[in-house]
C-alpha cells in the first residue's frame, strides 16, 4: 500500500484577504511560515508511516517553501513539478472572491454549481487541471509504490487529488477544499 500525504501550503496575505491567487506566485506570510512548524509536528507523528520516502511540490513559492521545510526534517530533496501548480484562474487572479461574485455573478454561480461546465475567463478548466495534476500524482505514486509520498500543493489542486483517490463526484469539489497548512493521508492500494 502506498501512502499519499497531501499537504496544503501555509497561509499567504492573499489567503488572509480572500484574494484569488491561482498561478500567481504569492509568498507565505509570517503566519504561513509559522504554520509550517505545526505541519511538521503532525507529520512527525504519523501512525503507520516511519518516514516520508519522496517529496513533491508545485513550483509556486508558497508550496515550495512549505515543502523545503518538510524536506529538511525528513532529509529529502523537493522535486518541483509545474503540473502540481494551482488551477490557473485567469482574470480572476488577484481579485477578491467577493469581487468575483459581484462582477461575474452568473459565470461564478455556474462554476460553483457545475465546475466542469465553465472556467474562469482566460483561465483553466477543472477538467484540464485534473488531467495534468492527476497524471503527475499517478507517476509519483507508481514510482514510489508501497512507500510514503508527500505532495505539497494548493487548495483546488489538493481537492482534485483527494476527490480522485476517494472517488468523489467532481461536482462536489468545493466541499473538499482544504484549509491552509492542513494535511491528510490517503491510502492507495
Amino acid at each position: 500500500m502506498t501512502r499519499l500525504i497531501l499537504v496544503r501550503h501555509g497561509q499567504t496575505d492573499w489567503n488572509k484577504d480572500g484574494r484569488v491567487q491561482g498561478q500567481l506566485d504569492i509568498p507565505l506570510n509570517t503566519e504561513g511560515k509559522r504554520q509550517i512548524q505545526s505541519i511538521i509536528a503532525g507529520l512527525a507523528h504519523l501512525k503507520g508511516v516511519k518516514s516520508i520516502d519522496a517529496l513533491y511540490s508545485s513550483q509556486l513559492s508558497r508550496s515550495w517553501e512549505t515543502a523545503e521545510e518538510i524536506g529538511k526534517i525528513f532529509h529529502l530533496k523537493v522535486k518541483r513539478l509545474r503540473e502540481l501548480n494551482e488551477l490557473n484562474q485567469g482574470i480572476w487572479q488577484g481579485l477578491l472572491v467577493k469581487e468575483i461574485m459581484k462582477r461575474y455573478k452568473k459565470l461564478y454561480n455556474i462554476w460553483r454549481a457545475n465546475p466542469l461546465a465553465t472556467k474562469p475567463p482566460k483561465g483553466e478548466g477543472i477538467k484540464e487541471a485534473r488531467e495534468r495534476i492527476i497524471t503527475a500524482v499517478q507517476k509519483a505514486v507508481k514510482r514510489h509504490n508501497g512507500r510514503a509520498v508527500c505532495i505539497v500543493t494548493h487548495e483546488i489542486a489538493s481537492a482534485i487529488i483527494k476527490g480522485h483517490y476517494k472517488k468523489m463526484d467532481i461536482n462536489r469539489i468545493w466541499e473538499n477544499l482544504p484549509k491552509n497548512a492542513s494535511w491528510e493521508v490517503i491510502e492507495i492500494k
